[in-house]
């Protein structure tokens, strides 16, 4: 089997077309994605260069000639688009913490700053590890992504908590807010039950909560050194990435997040875009990210459908219909 170009090879150039990053990549998702993008008036092109393009460690999907499916290749590509609504996230989140826009508290504000951008380096480093057939901490960092969105959608549906997550500076304070709120579950008990207010289910005994257990205890194995059978690791014949479920989990928890979100404070997409509205800073990029985080939220959940049941490489849990 061989790559072109190969893993830490050449990669398109800054101002290629997004698509030369993914080849193989199912022209029928590409111009949906276009589609969407271009019926909410965005530029596709422009804001991928800007917020996928410039991450740290970037480099194209590699090209495998016996690849007989896109499933892997479109994973990356949808893996990518969250990644730019984080950083789009992040952007609104730190101008709303700058410039107290209403809408959230000054602590929420400053929760989702903080948050996005821990989010931002472990997407960025998710990636690379995923690329260069590095599974085993890939999996570790797909937890931590886990932990993060259930903390975030707490912060978001519980005022006080994320006054008590600003206030936590030191190590030892934040340590114990982890301890206390989010670690063992805490986090996502809060959310569910906040979720069948507004009529979803995922409390323990639903399929989902289930599934959702089955992969976070598999992820966190991957901690300990025989945890996991090294047959599971096997690269197979045509496969872009050596094992997807850390990639597609995370992109899953991240469109959850973009989604939930939306459910949990219905006012949310309109207080994003009016902190991308105010955004005033000498930088262009950081000013065009700010501007999406709004716009794109919608894109974001409308993508939800194109992420396929489970990743072609996976052996394990099935995610629910």
């Amino acid at each position: 089997m061989s790559k072109h170009p190969p893993i830490g090879g050449i990669v398109p150039l800054d101002r290629a077309p997004p698509e030369m990053s993914y080849p193989g990549l199912s022209p029928q998702l590409l111009a949906r994605v276009k589609q969407l993008w271009s019926a909410n008036g965005l530029d596709f092109d422009r804001h991928w260069r800007i917020g996928v393009r410039s991450l740290l460690g970037f480099r194209a999907v590699p090209r495998v000639d016996t690849s007989t499916t896109s499933a892997d290749v479109d994973l990356v590509f949808l893996f990518d688009q969250s990644v730019l609504w984080v950083r789009a996230l992040h952007g609104a989140a730190s101008v709303g913490r700058d410039r107290q826009i209403d809408g959230l508290s000054p602590a929420q504000w400053h929760g989702l700053a903080a948050l996005s951008a821990r989010l931002t380096e472990q997407l960025a480093a998710l990636r690379l590890l995923a690329l260069t057939d590095l599974p085993m901490p890939a999996m570790q960092i797909a937890r931590s992504v886990s932990e993060d969105v259930d903390m975030a959608l707490v912060l978001l549906i519980r005022p006080k908590l994320a006054q008590r997550f600003a206030e936590s500076r030191s190590v030892e304070e934040a340590n114990d807010f982890w301890r206390r709120h989010i670690a063992g579950g805490r986090a996502f008990r809060s959310i569910s039950e906040r979720l069948y207010s507004v009529g979803i289910d995922h409390s323990a005994d639903t399929e989902y909560a289930k599934w959702r257990k089955s992969v976070l205890s598999t992820l966190g194995a991957a901690v300990h050194s025989n945890a996991l059978r090294t047959d599971l690791l096997t690269r197979q014949k045509g496969a872009v990435l050596l094992n997807g479920d850390s990639l597609h989990f995370s992109t899953f928890r991240i469109h959850e997040l973009c989604a939930f979100a939306q459910m949990l404070k219905p006012e949310l997409t309109e207080t994003l875009a009016a902190a991308g509205r105010v955004s005033a800073t000498t930088d262009p990029a950081a000013s065009a990210l700010a501007a999406l985080a709004g716009p794109l939220s919608g894109i974001i959940v409308n993508q939800i459908s194109s992420l396929s049941p489970q990743p072609a490489t996976s052996r394990r849990a099935t995610k629910p219909n």
